[in-house]
């Protein structure tokens, strides 16, 4: 399986990526934690941003489970997963994270995790957690690194009795403002993943405290002793001018940290910019276990 034809209509793209996949489930508050898995190589485990599911990795599952198996989880409150017993940290969503990965991955077996914005933060609580085989630890555009994001023009918002094309409208205004740089690539699968996405997403990041929301990603770091890597974006919409002083912040953390800028994307990385991402995600997780 490589990357996904564009020419199909977004629901057949999603149902024939997802035929690929393993689907595991492990307990997750009042109901269920979902995960898919791709591959069979060493485990590469990817976590999505905010509002999101594991469709912001739509085309990186593929190209990437060619050298690893890739796990990509819906993260509680999030796509289909239940919410988290407890949700007012991210400490406390991290560990329901490595309960589920402790029934799904032997104990002893290196984990190579990428969090993606939001999930970044995630990544780095789950590399205290399991300190001893998350090897490496690749934060995506991340957030919480006590740097505020650019606060931009109000988001466009759906309202009741919208017609589907005035939906698309409004993920497409949203997408070019906040997610994707390049109105080009904005096409209908990342349109229609937005739509399911948002109508999706339960858990709020305002359950945290405004420190954590803040600065709980550059904390877990501090501690985090696994080798730390970092993918930017190079026209993040989130860190604005900002952008170079978060890069220099996980290197000031890590001096030895391998920091790489995929020029021309936006936020979404992954999926604007796919090919490049891949390329170099496989290429900083290459050798784990």
């Amino acid at each position: 399986m490589h990357d996904v034809d564009a020419a199909l209509p977004p629901p057949e793209i999603i149902a024939r990526v997802e035929a690929g996949a393993r689907r595991v489930t492990t307990p997750c508050g009042a109901g269920e934690m979902i995960w898919r898995l791709w591959g069979a190589g060493p485990p590469l485990l990817l976590l999505h941003g905010n509002f999101g599911s594991w469709l912001h990795w739509i085309r990186n599952v593929g190209p990437l489970s060619e050298a690893f198996t890739v796990i990509a989880p819906d993260t509680p409150g999030f796509g289909e997963s239940a919410m988290a017993p407890d949700t007012a940290s991210p400490q406390a969503i991290a560990a329901v994270l490595a309960d589920g990965l402790a029934e799904i991955l032997p104990a002893e077996m290196p984990l190579a995790v990428a969090g993606f914005s939001y999930g970044g933060r995630l990544a780095a609580e789950l590399a205290l957690l399991q300190a001893e085989r998350v090897q490496p630890l690749v934060v995506v555009t991340p957030g919480g690194l006590g740097i505020p994001d650019v606060v931009g023009p109000p988001v466009a918002k759906l309202r009741p009795r919208m017609t589907p094309a005035a939906v698309a409208d409004v993920h497409r205004q949203n997408l070019a403002q906040l997610m994707i740089a390049d109105p080009a690539a904005i096409d209908n699968l990342a349109i229609h993943i937005q739509d399911l996405n948002t109508q999706r997403a339960r858990f709020r990041l305002t359950a945290w405290t405004p420190e954590d929301r803040l600065s709980s990603t550059g904390r877990a770091l501090a501690h985090v002793r696994a080798p730390v890597k970092g993918i930017w974006a190079g026209r993040d919409a989130f860190a604005g001018d900002t952008r170079d002083a978060r890069m220099a912040l996980v290197r000031e953390i890590h001096p030895d940290a391998d920091i790489r800028l995929i020029d021309g994307s936006g936020h979404w990385v992954a999926y604007e910019a796919a090919d490049r991402f891949n390329a170099t995600l496989r290429e900083m997780v290459q050798g784990v276990g």
